[in-house]
């Protein structure tokens, strides 16, 4: 059975071309991806390889929060272990959030402003098609964004495991946070910014309102930082199970909000 019809594969792609010649979404699809995964590990790593750990402010606070099974680290070591269990993963989900916001923005918001909408509301697709191909043409792009940023970092990654004689970085806290956690914030992105669409007047206003929804990532990674608490496999699996049943009770409200009424005003 396919997932698309025919006439939903080419909203899928009239959506594709729209959101990347849209300058600030093609721009936040490459620039943020390239910021966090590849940017910011390399600095990050050159700086604990080529940087005194004596000249490093921080490090005894730093070192405390390495787990038991890192105790063994150097210092060196362990603040690349840091870098990429503590401070890389909240880096990471920033990445399917905003591609996917971004895009639903482009896709839902924006077709109103181009005035767009009209046509496509005369095509002989339901809205329920529609609806179903724009929220999955955001997903896509935003998994296959979310995909290629993961084997960059991954690489970035293990080219420093092997010079700091580390262990390969992929673990079970990775392994959840890449299969589940961020096809559910992808979801969450996307759904999330249909709902913001009837409200919002322009593509513009659409991406400022997403910036609440990074908020919960933030407090995340202050958290951890700061030694509030740790995150592991099992309390990132149970957050992963909650966003995945928030995204299907979001999906069926965006469904049913999803009416002409609402996308011509």
């Amino acid at each position: 059975m396919k997932l698309l019809s025919s006439a939903e594969q080419a909203v899928v792609n009239k959506d594709f071309g729209e959101i990347w010649n849209t300058k600030m979404a093609r721009n936040t699809i490459i620039v943020v991806p390239l910021i966090m995964v590849l940017f910011l590990p390399v600095m990050y790593l050159v700086m604990i390889v080529f940087i005194p750990s004596e000249q490093m402010n921080g490090i005894d606070q730093m070192m405390k929060l390495l787990p038991k099974e890192a105790a063994y680290f150097s210092v060196k070591q362990g603040m690349f272990y840091i870098m990429t269990n503590v401070v890389c993963p909240m880096f990471f989900l920033m990445i399917p959030l905003m591609a996917s916001s971004v895009s639903a923005a482009s896709s839902f918001v924006g077709e109103k402003e181009r005035s767009t909408i009209q046509t496509l509301l005369l095509t002989p697709l339901s809205l329920k098609s529609i609806f179903k191909a724009k929220v999955l043409s955001c997903v896509f792009l935003s998994g296959i964004t979310t995909a290629i940023s993961f084997v960059v970092f991954a690489c970035v990654i293990s080219a420093g495991d092997i010079f700091l004689h580390m262990p390969f970085f992929l673990n079970w806290n990775w392994l959840v946070l890449v299969l589940l956690l961020a096809p559910g914030i992808t979801v969450f992105g996307v759904v999330f910014m249909v709902l913001v669409s009837g409200r919002s007047k322009s593509y513009m206003e659409s991406v400022q309102t997403s910036g609440y929804i990074v908020l919960p990532l933030v407090l995340l990674f202050v958290g951890q930082f700061t030694g509030l608490f740790q995150l592991n496999a099992l309390i990132l699996l149970i957050i992963a199970a909650i966003l995945l049943a928030v995204d299907l009770l979001l999906w069926l409200v965006a469904a049913r909000s999803f009416t002409p009424e609402k996308l011509l005003r």
